[in-house]
């Protein structure tokens, strides 16, 4: 039976373990980029700060949803929505971008956003992890007649019961989808792997949704609210992906040209003072 009961949240930590390795990986690949020194600290506290109210926009949103579906019984709950959480956080983070480094750092935002495609998936496959082992977002019972049965998880949360290990599931398909992703950010320094993420995670959130076995809310008759974020995940991917295609803008040397430029101006400036 899972999870296996430890005397403190392991959740928290898994996504803190998922969210430093994200970090390493930026401030990596910022220096392989041959970014101008301390930009990628900048992002750092920025991605932070965004995670930080993100976990705030995780539990609004999940109360949202539990208002929405009842709000004669309705009672405040602590459980998170991933998808609320990223909303919050990539509000948060555009609004800390074009308020205090768009100006001084001109498209600066590209190199983190072609390393984002790995980094994202890779603090949410952690997070994942930790939903396994705390026993939520567990997936529907298993009939024990099911060619599937072997694969069945009884977790605490759900007592005599074998479920679908989705958080395991999840777990699986974000870690294996970022270092792909990771690795081709690094070889081929391609601003594909953004909308790839987003493509790849909204089809694959989408689908495992119908395996999910815990109640969460109601925001769209029919489907769930995680399937109808989903939609909008890979459906903005896609037009991200042809954006990118049609301006032909597929490579961080792309940009470069214009890195350089405004690197060459700030040092100019710096030697003039």
């Amino acid at each position: 039976m899972l999870p296996i009961d430890f005397p403190f949240d392991l959740y928290p930590v898994a996504v803190g373990v998922g969210v430093s390795f994200a970090l390493f990986f930026v401030e990596f690949f910022f220096r392989k980029a041959n970014i101008k020194k301390g930009l990628a600290t900048n992002f750092e506290i920025l991605i932070v700060v965004s995670a930080a109210v993100g976990f705030i926009s995780a539990i609004l949103f999940q109360n949202l949803y539990d208002f929405i579906e009842s709000p004669s019984t309705y009672t405040w709950t602590w459980a998170m929505t991933f998808f609320g959480g990223l909303i919050g956080g990539v509000i948060t983070f555009f609004a800390g971008y074009f308020l205090f480094l768009r100006k001084r750092h001109p498209y600066s935002i590209v190199p983190l956003t072609i390393i984002a495609g790995g980094g994202i998936p890779l603090a949410h496959g952690f997070g994942r992890i930790g939903c396994t082992l705390e026993g939520c977002c567990y997936g529907n019972p298993i009939d024990a007649s099911s060619p599937f049965y072997w694969m069945g998880v009884e977790f605490r949360t759900t007592p005599g019961v074998k479920v679908w290990p989705t958080q395991l599931m999840e777990a699986i398909f974000l870690l294996i989808l970022a270092t792909v992703l990771i690795v081709i950010a690094f070889k081929k320094m391609t601003t594909l792997t953004l909308p790839i993420y987003c493509i790849s995670y909204g089809i694959f959130r989408f689908l495992i949704e119908f395996l999910r076995g815990d109640h969460r809310g109601d925001f769209i008759p029919g489907i769930s609210p995680s399937q109808f974020w989903a939609l909008l995940l890979a459906v903005g991917g896609i037009v991200y992906l042809v954006i990118l295609i049609v301006l032909k803008k597929l490579k961080l040397s792309d940009f470069q040209v214009e890195l350089n430029k405004i690197e060459s101006k700030e040092e100019v400036v710096q030697t003039e003072k």
